[in-house]
């Protein structure tokens, strides 16, 4: 079975060899990705206890591979059976991609081993990093959300490769711990996938834009016999549904027959969540925000870190989120911070009204003195790209009317 545009050029992606290999300490399902030389393998292990649950079916390698195919376009041709509902529902993703992106290329998707329906697996899963969404997530009461939404959540799933490199094992093992910890507070198991995704070519893919849903529901898929369904907290949400790798359109279409992927929490901005946080015992000692460490630990001086903990002081819960490096925020620093994107306007836009509220004039300035200079440098940066083209075009006019030698 294909999908597609029959006139598709570029590369050619094939999916094989997909199997079971033993891997230190782990069980891991493996696949060779890739065309001739330049193949490699893509893969994700699983403690040994839980070797029994894996599969080799191609799903979770057919969604983990469809950023890079919408990025150098082409053919992804995958030997390994495939969910019928998977492989018809992709073809609608790269739609709503190619609607976002002007640079999302035509793919086609090329396998001829398509799995019949089959019934679902009944243990509910949520994945954890500790940030403010999957904390919200773990944390969120479920009796009056929306139907979807409104389940028990049996196990965790944390992931390493994702925001903590391979290599920074210590980090992970203290972060699994937590984790764990947590979970069994709650009631609930815990799952670590270890995976090497971000150091294959899928690094060559925006992770922000495109490509962490994907991998995300190629985490929760490889567990499919496990899981009937795996939450994925929601980033930006209904009030803000800018494009983005895991968003309330593209997530849902990731499902298969046997594991239905739910995008949870959308209805909710992040102040409500962090909000819900502090008036838990469990997210204190948790609360991890902070990509660019690219460690266990909050820096505490980057734009998420001093965001976040300028809301937290500003509903007085800072000192008892002992995962920041520090008991009060930064003023100056926040005010600094640079907006790139219309979310991170927002978000400071929230902050100034949450602070003036609190009787927070010191943060609130702050937050409207790092919007006022985030728009100046936009402004700065406008003028100066138009100036450089201008001054190409006038190059280039001179050199066309040049008398040739």
């Amino acid at each position: 079975m294909s999908g597609g545009d029959s006139a598709v050029t570029g590369a050619r992606i094939e999916v094989t060899a997909i199997e079971i290999v033993a891997a230190g300490e782990r069980a891991r399902v493996q696949a060779t990705v890739g065309s001739g030389a330049a193949s490699e393998t893509w893969w994700f292990g699983v403690p040994w206890d839980r070797a029994g649950d894996l599969q080799t079916a191609g799903n979770p390698f057919l969604v983990a591979t469809l950023p890079l195919a919408a990025a150098v376009g082409g053919t992804v041709a995958i030997d390994a059976p495939v969910d019928a509902r998977l492989l018809h529902n992709l073809q609608r993703v790269l739609e709503i991609w190619r609607g976002w992106y002007p640079w999302v290329r035509p793919v086609r998707l090329a396998c001829d081993n398509v799995l019949p329906a089959s019934a679902a697996t009944r243990m509910t899963a949520a994945f954890l990093s500790g940030g403010v969404d999957s904390l919200f997530t773990a944390l969120r009461p479920r009796d009056a959300a929306a139907p979807d939404e409104r389940v028990r959540i049996d196990e965790f799933i944390t992931v390493h490769g994702f925001d903590i490199p391979l290599a920074n094992e210590a980090a992970f093992q203290r972060l699994r711990e937590r984790h764990r910890g947590v979970a069994g507070e709650l009631g609930c198991s815990h799952m670590d996938i270890v995976t090497n995704l971000r150091e294959t070519r899928l690094r060559e893919v925006s992770w922000g834009w495109i490509a962490h849903g994907c991998a995300l529901a190629a985490a929760a898929l490889v567990l499919e016999s496990r899981y009937g369904r795996v939450l994925i907290p929601a980033t930006g949400g209904y009030h803000d549904p800018h494009p983005w790798g895991s968003h309330p359109l593209t997530d849902p279409l990731l499902s298969t027959a046997r594991t239905t992927l739910v995008h949870d929490g959308a209805a909710f901005t992040r102040t409500a969540k962090i909000r819900l946080l502090t008036e838990s015992p469990h997210a204190p000692g948790v609360l991890r925000v902070c990509w660019e460490s690219r460690s266990d630990e909050n820096c505490g001086r980057c734009g998420k870190c001093l965001r976040t903990m300028a809301t937290l002081e500003c509903m007085g819960a800072l000192a008892r989120f002992t995962t920041f490096p520090a008991q009060q925020v930064d003023v100056r620093a926040l005010s600094r911070v640079r907006c790139t994107e219309s979310w991170d306007y927002r978000e400071f836009g929230d902050l100034h009204e949450l602070a003036r509220r609190a009787g927070r004039p010191d943060i609130a300035r702050a937050a409207r003195q790092a919007m006022r200079r985030s728009r100046r440098r936009e402004r700065w940066h406008h003028a100066v790209t138009k100036l450089a083209r201008v001054v190409r075009s006038v190059v280039t006019l001179k050199g066309a009317g040049r008398p040739r030698s």
